[in-house]
């Protein structure tokens, strides 16, 4: 069996004018199970984080993250970020729920630039201000689905 190998293909004419690389790689992870926390300080949110290592130090890390987030009861304030490793790389978002049926999905997209060509890991940590957060259920321990985290490194 054959096989045909390359970093990147270019169009016979070149690229357009201001373009550039291209989606080199995506890495993506899905969590379909529950998740709770108390905790006052970030902390993982299981299943939610996903390793890639770029080829080339000056691309940039394309981040997608959608979460599905409940609450402990009424009037409770929770608050998450993408990290890169110990590194928080977006603004601390911030989720305030009216009652503990309640579940809202966030999404964030950023561009990374790290500058690297280690093994890098993307995840979302959570913390809460007052009672509890849940990840893809609400307060009454109903379903909600799944989240994840998609990154992608592109050519620059």
């Amino acid at each position: 069996m054959s096989q045909l190998k390359v970093d990147s293909i270019i169009p016979r004419g070149g690229l357009p004018s201001g373009a550039s690389g291209g989606i080199i790689q995506m890495k993506q992870a899905i969590k379909t199970d529950k998740f709770a926390t108390s905790s006052t300080s970030y902390t993982d949110i299981t299943g939610l984080s996903v390793t890639i290592t770029p080829q080339s130090s000056s691309n940039k890390i394309l981040v997608f993250s959608s979460l599905r987030i409940g609450a402990g009861g009424a009037n409770r304030d929770n608050k998450y970020q993408i990290y890169r490793g110990s590194t928080a790389i977006s603004e601390e978002n911030f989720c305030r729920f009216n009652g503990s049926a309640e579940n809202y999905v966030f999404c964030d997209v950023l561009i990374d630039s790290p500058a690297s060509t280690s093994t890098l890991t993307y995840k979302v940590r959570a913390k809460v201000e007052n009672n509890e957060l849940f990840v893809n259920r609400d307060g009454s321990n109903r379903d909600f689905g799944q989240c994840s985290i998609t990154v992608m490194e592109v050519g620059m």
